[in-house]
């Protein structure tokens, strides 16, 4: 399974496919070119030994109520962000929804507004950023659907919206 796994610490965001093998491997592939063969076993709730290229580690995994997961390995801290690869997919494909015939440009999931790119008045051509929203720790733009001019911005920056919050509305350019 592909997942995209965003490090706080690192500021970065990786592309990881993990491919179960037989006896408790795994096969890893960070961004399609790091490849590693490791053996996982859990004891207990949260702890992991994880063996990779003859070196062991244990590893302390807690799920955060804010989502993602905090990692302790090596004495290291580390927040992680994973999503599945269709699902960041989906959640691109949705942030660019628009309202049936209404003009709304809306969010599918809650998250924080990062950045508004545009202005009321302002004419934006097809598939120009108008909003920049931060959910599960990873950036989205959303995008105008079509030429036209930003009759209302909904939202301003910093703040956090809920799931299908209207941020932008577009009115047809004529």
């Amino acid at each position: 399974m592909a997942y995209v796994a965003t490090i706080e610490e690192l500021g970065k965001e990786f592309r990881v496919e993990v491919v179960p093998l037989d006896g408790g491997l795994y096969k890893v592939v960070v961004d399609g070119e790091k490849e590693l063969v490791v053996d996982v076993r859990r004891h207990g709730c949260c702890v992991y030994s994880v063996l990779r290229e003859g070196e062991s580690y244990e590893v302390d995994v807690d799920e955060q109520p804010a989502g993602g997961y905090g990692v302790l390995v090596k004495g290291e801290h580390f927040h992680i962000h994973l999503m599945d690869e269709m699902k960041k997919k989906l959640l691109s494909i949705l942030g660019e929804a628009v309202g049936a015939g209404t003009g709304e440009v809306t969010t599918a999931m809650p998250g924080k507004v990062v950045k508004v790119l545009v202005s009321e008045g302002d004419q934006v051509k097809k598939d120009q950023p108008l909003v920049i929203l931060e959910a599960m720790k990873m950036e989205n733009e959303f995008k105008a659907p079509y030429d036209g001019v930003v009759k209302t911005i909904k939202v301003e920056e910093g703040e956090t919206v809920e799931a299908n919050a209207v941020l932008v509305v577009l009115e047809p350019a004529d």
